[in-house]
């Protein structure tokens, strides 16, 4: 669920074009640079790998250690990404790089990602441990 509302949250972005980011103060000129046309459809065809990566990755880890390490990674990485989101934010945390109150929802996101991930890496480790101790020490 969370591999795949990435990929769709990417895809409206690739969809919208790098004009979308004139709702958050960029100028039409900036908007219409070849360099950051480039970039903007990077980022957002990344984002689409990683939430495809994010997919591949939930059928394809087994065992309850190797899921909350890999659900323990994703809920570090996504608070690294909100701190960032929040450091060029139009709030008195960030810099203001860009405009809006809009500028939260990213925020906003990743820290609903990361709860989730969160939640996800507890009781992955929690079930480990059930496991451990069902089966007694391992020898």
């Amino acid at each position: 669920v969370l591999g795949t509302s990435y990929v769709l949250m990417a895809s409206k972005a690739l969809a919208q074009g790098p004009a979308f980011l004139e709702d958050f103060g960029v100028s039409h000129a900036l908007t219409t640079d070849p360099i950051l046309i480039d970039f903007y459809y990077f980022l957002y065809q990344l984002m689409v790998y990683v939430g495809v990566l994010t997919v591949v990755f939930g059928f394809v880890t087994k065992g309850h250690r190797a899921q909350a390490r890999v659900a323990a990674l994703m809920t570090a990485a996504n608070f690294l990404i909100a701190l960032r989101d929040l450091s060029t934010s139009d709030t008195r945390f960030g810099s203001r790089l860009y405009k809006g109150d809009e500028t939260m929802i990213f925020v906003a996101v990743s820290l609903v990602y990361v709860l989730a991930y969160g939640s996800l890496a507890v009781m992955a480790l929690r079930a480990a441990r059930r496991d451990s101790s069902a089966t007694g020490p391992a020898r």
